[in-house]
């Protein structure tokens, strides 16, 4: 009874030094430079690594986060979208602060923007798919004007204007004659 369990765990780590950790595993990835040599009649073809050139230190290598490290701190905006997209996950919303390793302060500033984004339609690619007969919400803004005026159209007998906050309305035909005219 005890031999057949012994036996499949002797090929489970047979197999598994074979084909998982070290036996078969598949060569380092890293540059190559061919490299062609001829000697008489033999051609040598070789592939040789190069090595990496080193990262650049960042400027602040005592800072909290990478925006705090390379002093990025007050250099970013919601249209710089390489930055962003670099803490957001593919379906729109922002990876957590364990992964990304912002410091709080920052991870809100990129929170902000990375909505900001979105809502300017910067970030079309970082959507996240509707279910079918969805229609999204449509996000208020400041310039939009208030659901107690009525909204201003351009008719034969009213020409609604909006200015400083003050909806005026003319009912004078000479002007809505001439206005009329101007808008054709």
């Amino acid at each position: 009874m005890a031999a057949p369990s012994l036996l499949r765990g002797g090929l489970r780590r047979l197999f598994t030094g074979l084909f998982g950790t070290g036996w078969a595993s598949p060569p380092t990835r890293a540059l190559r430079e061919v490299m062609e040599v001829t000697e008489g009649n033999t051609t040598t073809i070789e592939g040789r690594i190069i090595e990496d050139a080193q990262a650049p230190a960042p400027p602040n290598p005592s800072g909290q986060c990478p925006i705090c490290r390379w002093n990025l701190k007050h250099k970013y905006d919601y249209v710089d979208v390489l930055l962003l997209s670099q803490f957001i996950r593919s379906d729109g919303g922002m990876l957590p602060r364990r992964i990304t390793g912002l410091c709080l302060e920052e991870h809100k500033k990129i929170a902000v923007c990375v909505q900001m984004a979105h809502r300017a339609g910067l970030l079309p690619n970082h959507r996240p798919p509707l279910p079918e007969g969805h229609i999204p919400k449509k996000h208020k803004l400041n310039r939009e004007i208030p659901p107690r005026f009525p909204s201003c159209f351009i008719q034969t007998t009213h020409l609604c204007s909006w200015s400083l906050g003050i909806l005026f309305f003319v009912q004078d035909p000479a002007i809505l004659k001439g206005a009329s005219r101007a808008l054709r």
